[in-house]
């Protein structure tokens, strides 16, 4: 692990850090210089007190407090792994450069690993799945394989997954079967839940075309950060287009 790492001075100006106490916009700016060069870190509350903070008089409860309020803003993926805990920064790879003569590989899980190994065997492989540089900017996606084949082209998987609106119910009584039906509900859920319509044809639908959890939530955190968004679910669609479009483009699919 590095003893040193780079502060970009962007970090003043997010909005998102901003929103956080400013306790917890000291202890989210001390984890980076405690992160690997990938941006994980273990995530256990004990852990963070006595590696990162362990002069303080904080309790336990307030450090994960502080973790689960940086989750929420979008800031870290902070998750449960064989009864693990660990923290990933979102956008690790966009404010650290790290030489490649001195990079050195994770030893911890990848977030973006664990959804795509545990229920998104069948969707998008990713260039970056396992690198910090991975960036779902709109105009940044790198699509380096996939399991789409000719016989089965993404335009196919859009419309078998519409869903009509004879078809549509309560999301809160859909039978959430995996991972990626889970994002899709906690997204929608988080944006538009007085809108059932749209869980079905938007968040859900993306999901059924093969888009992978992490990226349904990567999508949910990139318009949160954007408080000049007034419509959530169009912006969303948008993404979703804009990585099946370019997806398309690489897999010569017409």
């Amino acid at each position: 692990m590095a003893k040193a790492r780079m502060l970009h001075n962007k970090i003043s100006l997010s909005m998102a850090v901003s929103e956080l106490p400013l306790p917890a916009q000291l202890l989210f700016t001390w984890m980076i210089a405690h992160t690997d060069d990938e941006g994980r870190l273990k995530g256990e509350p004990k852990y963070i007190k006595a590696t990162v903070v362990p002069l303080t008089n904080w309790p336990i409860k307030r450090i994960n407090d502080y973790l689960l309020l940086m989750e929420s803003k979008g800031l870290i993926y902070y998750w449960e792994q064989n009864n693990e805990w660990f923290i990933e920064f979102v956008k690790w790879g966009e404010y650290q450069s790290i030489p490649k003569d001195r990079f050195k590989p994770s030893k911890l899980p990848s977030f973006s690993n664990r959804i795509v190994n545990n229920s998104e065997t069948n969707c998008v492989q990713t260039e970056n799945i396992l690198s910090p540089q991975y960036n779902t900017n709109e105009d940044n996606i790198n699509i380096t394989e996939t399991n789409i084949s000719e016989n089965n082209p993404i335009e196919e998987l859009a419309d078998e997954n519409t869903y009509k609106e004879e078809e549509v119910g309560n999301p809160y009584l859909y039978p959430i079967a995996n991972e990626g039906e889970q994002a899709a509900f906690e997204v929608w859920e988080f944006f538009e839940k007085n809108n059932p319509k749209s869980f079905y044809t938007t968040y859900l639908t993306a999901h059924k075309r093969g888009l992978p959890a992490f990226l349904i939530y990567q999508f949910q955190s990139e318009i949160k950060q954007d408080s000049s968004i007034s419509i959530p679910g169009a912006v969303f669609n948008k993404k979703v287009n804009n990585y099946f479009a370019k997806l398309e483009a690489k897999n010569g699919v017409k």
